[in-house]
């Protein structure tokens, strides 16, 4: 995934079929000049950990009709967009520095309220979305329904640009599969795959 080392690359669609305690996914991503497919798999391990791999990537050219395609195919394998009619929400975590002390993880927390203020600020003044929890974790926790994910995730890549904090992030997307289900997909970086703590 080489293409999207420079953030240049974007999710047009995803798509999400269960198969049993298993969340299959296929992304649309482009980086403009050409059309990737990401297949692959994200489930719940034990405490809380959400475990992310990829299975295949391919490769197209960028033309609406491929596009199409692709969408009807995944439609044709049961593939969704969307698999409850809960809201949207977006996990942002910043990960901090192992090596703080106490100081250094308070000055963190204050850091993260900054950090979630901004965030939450510009959603609310665009209705593209809200704050609604946040908690110092594996990282600096900040959660926020989303009614718009594509211009949320702009306004948002954006703030953490600005405050150099793009390479110190992990930005998950809920895949509702239930009311009661909280099951994340790394969204960015783009081509992460491992574990996600979102505790």
């Amino acid at each position: 995934m080489t293409q999207f080392k420079n953030n240049d690359g974007r999710i047009l669609k995803s798509f999400y079929k269960m198969n049993k305690d298993t969340i299959e996914f296929r992304r649309i991503l482009t980086n403009d000049s050409r059309l990737f497919v990401q297949a692959g798999q994200v489930f719940l391990g034990e405490y809380a950990l959400t475990h992310q791999r990829f299975r295949d990537i391919e490769e197209f050219e960028n033309e609406k009709a491929i596009l199409d395609s692709l969408e009807a195919s995944f439609s044709n394998q049961g593939l969704v967009t969307k698999m409850s009619t809960e809201k949207d929400v977006m996990f942002i975590q910043i990960i901090p520095d192992s090596t703080m002390g106490t100081f250094d993880a308070l000055r963190f927390l204050n850091f993260r309220q900054e950090i979630e203020g901004q965030i939450d600020e510009a959603l609310q003044s665009k209705n593209l979305g809200e704050w609604f929890a946040g908690d110092m974790g594996a990282g600096a926790n900040m959660l926020f329904f989303i009614t718009d994910w594509d211009k949320a995730n702009e306004v948002v890549m954006e703030i953490l640009k600005q405050e150099n904090l793009l390479d110190h992030v992990l930005i998950t997307k809920r895949i509702g599969t239930s009311e009661a289900d909280w099951n994340y997909e790394v969204v960015y970086p783009l081509e992460y795959e491992g574990i996600f703590n979102q505790m």
